[in-house]
């Protein structure tokens, strides 16, 4: 029990901490799908891996490029903190009140042993053990950002 409290304490300064470009990079082909789950509504954006320009920014890149879509742009806001990008804002998640916005993805190796994972249109998704732009995001990748709370 202490052990999962201490993880959940933890993880959120972890991905904040881990959020500067390390690993991440971004496919040249492809596709990928970013989800936000709101209330257990969910919104997909797609987006193909060939309009993402920043590529060495990870899954940051992709969210830069999906907000720049003119289509149905994204609502982003991301802060520069000391160890690299943090997202307050995504979609209609905002980070208040003890909630978070934590982050998953189908990319196992960007988390971590043991971590938390949801099911999302039969793809387990698995919880960030990096920061966004240190993902790394290929064909086929799911992205999916939720509010959580902190449980002590």
């Amino acid at each position: 029990m202490k052990t999962r409290i201490l993880a959940l304490i933890l993880m959120p300064l972890l991905c904040f901490v881990s959020s500067c470009s390390l690993f991440g990079g971004v496919a040249d082909t492809g596709a990928v799908t970013v989800v936000i789950e709101n209330s257990g509504e969910f919104k997909e954006y797609k987006i193909a891996l060939e309009k993402v320009e920043n590529k060495d920014e990870g899954a940051l890149g992709v969210l830069e490029a999906l907000q720049a879509d003119k289509r149905d742009p994204l609502h982003l806001k991301v802060e520069d903190g000391a160890f690299g990008a943090y997202i307050t804002e995504i979609g209609d998640l905002k980070n208040s009140g003890g909630g978070y916005i934590m982050v998953y993805t189908s990319n196992k190796t960007d988390s971590y042993e043991g971590a938390p994972t949801v099911a999302y249109n039969d793809t387990t998704l698995y919880q960030a053990g990096v920061g966004v732009s240190s993902m790394t995001v290929g064909e086929g990748c799911v992205i999916l950002f939720r509010v959580e709370v902190y449980e002590i």
